[in-house]
């Protein structure tokens, strides 16, 4: 198997971590089905072998705990007790047919249109909160002002996490998520901080639960509690599981994509005069966005038996990374690939943000909802955006796609 010079296989050095785009890009031109030696699994590319894995998961496995039980070390498992209990429950890390049960009953609980459409006068009421504390002509980090804080009231408040509680619950989501979005952090300080995070956030979840089976409120707790398919009930274990990793998947990609989405505008400010002359270009714009630069650039899968592809065998639980920002940038799908062009008008099955197939991301359209108005609210308030700092970084993560800063001036 052809092998990249070894200073190039690191998936966390500062050259792939701060380009990813250029980095998966030459090895999808010469090495679209590449072994990773330091990372020791696959890292496959190219748009159709992307979502061809995605949509097979027949051979190919989401099972995170399978894995973590096949090839963690007793240490390693006894240190993450509580943040595996929620893995092995939780909807993106399952295969079916358990995966086929929950899905059911969340899309029971989950977002309606109805619901989603009654959801975005609340978005656009937070977002203008937020913009009314900002001081235009002054230099703003919009992560801290805006992309972080958004999806953490709206989130929260769907969820049902009281409002005096959500410093608290921001807390835990940022530790827990120290499991996944986060490397080059010493592992025995980040697993006993994510570990302890979680036991609280567990057993506060669960409270939470618990109250709403004795009084019942209009929130995505109680439809949890109640949500019901065929006699068929979520547990409590299951219902904590869920709400957390909604809390924790829908925050950190939302920001995300808030922020990149922003950045791209900011470097092609074209494209934002276009939205501003046809507000219905909206829709079409966050698809650009999330096509163009993802909030999560990977995800990872496992093959359950021996898989060839492409001259390649990948073997009976190897790992794959499957690099989604790569795909996005496949210029066998996508005319001009690495150009940001809202006029594109992509449809969300076109790209694989959210992935594709019985692991669509539940939490995406009410994320495209943040998005859009807040594209929107930002080009109609204020006339000019530009950076106030080129000196950008991105934090060291081989699935997160996340900005430390997004330093702006708005006026």
């Amino acid at each position: 198997m052809r092998q990249l010079a070894d200073e190039s296989e690191d998936l966390l050095s500062p050259e792939a971590v701060a380009d990813p785009h250029a980095y998966f890009g030459q090895l999808r031109s010469r090495d679209a089905i590449h072994w990773n030696p330091l990372w020791n699994g696959w890292i496959v590319t190219r748009h159709k072998d992307v979502t061809s894995i995605l949509l097979d998961h027949e051979r190919f496995s989401s099972d995170r705990m399978g894995y973590l039980d096949s090839h963690a070390s007793d240490e390693k498992k006894e240190s993450l007790k509580a943040l595996y209990s929620i893995i092995s429950l939780g909807l993106p890390f399952i295969d079916p047919p358990d995966h086929t049960r929950l899905r059911l009953l969340h899309q029971r609980a989950s977002f309606t249109p109805g619901q989603l459409a009654s959801w975005r006068p609340r978005v656009q009421a937070i977002v203008d909160d937020l913009l009314d504390s900002l001081e235009p002509e002054q230099p703003v980090d919009f992560i801290e002002a805006l992309s972080f804080p958004l999806p953490m009231l709206v989130t929260g408040e769907i969820i049902g996490f009281p409002a005096e509680d959500r410093d608290q619950v921001r807390h835990w989501t940022q530790e827990v998520a120290l499991s996944t979005f986060v490397a080059r952090m010493d592992a025995g300080e980040k697993r006993a901080r994510a570990e302890a995070a979680a036991k609280d956030f567990m057993e506060y979840t669960l409270s939470l639960i618990r109250a709403r089976r004795a009084e019942p409120r209009d929130d995505l707790l109680t439809a949890f509690v109640n949500a019901e398919h065929e006699g068929d009930l979520l547990s409590e274990e299951e219902i904590v599981s869920n709400i957390i990793l909604l809390m924790i998947a829908g925050h950190e990609t939302t920001s995300n994509l808030l922020a990149n989405g922003l950045l791209a505008f900011i470097r092609n400010p074209a494209q934002i005069d276009l939205v501003r002359r046809d507000g219905l270009m909206i829709g079409a714009a966050v698809e650009e966005c999330l096509r163009f630069d993802p909030p999560v650039k990977a995800t990872t899968r496992w093959a359950k038996i021996d898989v060839e592809m492409d001259g390649r065998t990948m073997k009976a639980e190897q790992k794959i990374l499957l690099a989604l920002a790569s795909a996005n940038r496949d210029p066998e799908q996508f005319p001009d690939p690495d150009r940001f062009d809202i006029t594109r008008r992509l449809t969300p099955q076109q790209h694989t943000s959210f992935v594709v197939g019985i692991h669509y991301c539940l939490g995406a359209p009410l994320a495209r909802i943040e998005a859009e108005v807040t594209y929107t609210s930002l080009f109609e308030r204020f006339s000019s955006i530009e950076l106030a700092s080129e000196d950008l970084e991105y934090k060291p993560s081989a699935i997160s796609r996340s900005l430390t800063a997004l330093p702006v001036v708005m006026s």
